[in-house]
């Protein structure tokens, strides 16, 4: 919601998708014990940087800038799928430096490089409560089509999950959750997204924003007011948002309530998500 919202705002250039185009192939995670998908600062050198650093600016599209009718016709939410056509927009134009915005669940495990390869970059860390979560990447890999990332690691089985794929990122420590539940997979890797982004995000606070999926939600002007004011932005495009965010990459509109459906299945992993719960201010049940 957040990213598509901001790729729609003039002054910022975007894929108008994840990064995986770009990335992966510079980082493929590797199917074998002692990999994953995190990657530091020691894995790109100058050179590598300053290529990723032209790709980027190579790819990043900006319809807005453009004022043209299409910028009001294009919904936010077709705009993912039609990344390609929009990355043409504003090419004629470009002249750096330029100012891109990117989202990629897996560069919670990317943060090293990324500031390595964009030193002067600002990030945004965007909390939920971890039943949202949980629930959300439950539901992602129980779906037939989507989230595939890579094919299951050879020997590595979940007990009640017969899919031939493994779904979102692989965090290191990934090869202890052989014949784990599906839901304690889940779990590992909301804890271990958070726990890198905890980690390795700058401490200089006027370089990370911390926001909560639920006030974005219910109040969506409230969060672009106060990211627009930290990030230096004119907030008058992101007015159109002030009620409601688009609804984007979900099967249905946000609600807090929505994990409700797996309930029994999250509960029955409170005693792992509970420490990372309450690092992030969620308090899922109360102390006697």
């Amino acid at each position: 919601m957040l990213f598509q919202a901001l790729s729609s705002h003039p002054e910022l250039w975007s894929l108008y998708c994840e990064s995986h185009s770009i990335l992966d192939r510079w980082f493929p995670t590797k199917l074998e014990p002692g990999c994953s998908s995190q990657v530091t600062a020691d894995d790109v050198d100058a050179a590598t940087a300053q290529t990723l650093q032209r790709e980027f600016f190579e790819a990043v599209g900006n319809l807005e800038g453009e004022r043209s009718a299409i910028s009001r016709t294009v919904p936010l939410i077709l705009r993912a799928r039609l990344s390609t056509l929009l990355q043409r927009f504003g090419q004629a134009k470009k002249r750096p430096p330029i100012r891109i915005v990117e989202k990629t669940p897996l560069n919670c495990l990317r943060i090293g490089m990324l500031k390595a390869v964009f030193p002067d970059a600002m990030f945004v860390f965007v909390v939920r409560d971890p039943r949202g979560a949980i629930g959300s990447i439950y539901h992602g890999w129980r779906d037939a089509t989507r989230f595939r990332r890579n094919p299951m690691p050879p020997g590595f089985t979940i007990a009640d999950y017969p899919g031939p794929d493994w779904c979102f990122g692989m965090p290191p420590g990934w090869e202890e959750f052989s014949g784990k539940r599906l839901i304690e997979v889940s779990a590992f890797q909301w804890i271990a997204h958070n726990e890198a982004c905890l980690r390795d995000l700058p401490t200089d606070e006027g370089r990370v924003l911390k926001v909560s999926y639920e006030h974005l939600s219910n109040k969506p002007g409230e969060v672009l007011d106060r990211l627009a004011a930290w990030a230096g932005l004119d907030p008058r495009p992101l007015q159109r948002y002030r009620e409601k965010l688009p609804v984007v990459n979900t099967w249905t509109r946000p609600s807090e309530d929505k994990w409700r459906r797996f309930e029994t299945e999250i509960s029955s992993v409170t005693d792992m998500i509970e420490p990372m719960s309450r690092r992030l201010g969620y308090v899922l049940r109360t102390q006697a």
